[in-house]
């Protein structure tokens, strides 16, 4: 892929550091996958329950709909440094990852990830006005199902984008 001059020429100097620092780059990817880590395993956690408490008791999904209010923080820290080393990662070796398909299809299911995350939210929002809707507690449940896919396949992704580069 040809990249215009001037951004290759803007990222060498952080591309430079980070091959020739095994520290560098060590820290960059354990914060990338600590951030997956912390990130992923909240919302895979609160994907279980969903899954668990979506044919439980009135009290034990409004006490649910609660915790789903307190683990977005989390999540959202963690996608954060995810994206945040993400970045670096990509600066690091802008030529080898942009024109690769790997690196797209992870950048398209991230993406997907973050629109069912907000589809989470708002089956949330609507089920704390109403814990009784069957028909948005199967949207919860279709929501938590299809987080654990993401989730495992931004792992796969990662996996073979690493191993491609």
């Amino acid at each position: 892929m040809l990249l215009p001059q001037f951004v290759l020429h803007t990222v060498q100097p952080w591309s430079d550091l980070y091959a020739g620092s095994t520290t560098i780059s060590a820290s960059v990817e354990f914060a990338h996958l600590a951030g997956l880590l912390f990130a992923g395993g909240f919302a895979m956690a609160f994907d279980r329950a969903a899954l668990r408490v979506s044919s439980s008791s009135v009290a034990q999904r409004t006490n649910f709909l609660a915790e789903l209010r307190a683990v977005h923080t989390p999540v959202l820290l963690g996608l954060a440094v995810v994206t945040l080393s993400g970045f670096a990662l990509l600066f690091a070796d802008l030529e080898a990852l942009l024109p690769s398909t790997v690196f797209w299809l992870k950048m398209v299911a991230l993406l997907a990830l973050l629109l069912n995350g907000i589809g989470i939210q708002r089956a949330g929002e609507k089920l704390r006005r109403d814990a009784l809707n069957v028909g948005t507690w199967r949207a919860l449940r279709r929501g938590s199902l299809f987080s654990i896919t993401l989730w495992v396949l931004l792992v796969l992704l990662g996996v073979l984008l690493r191993n491609a580069a």
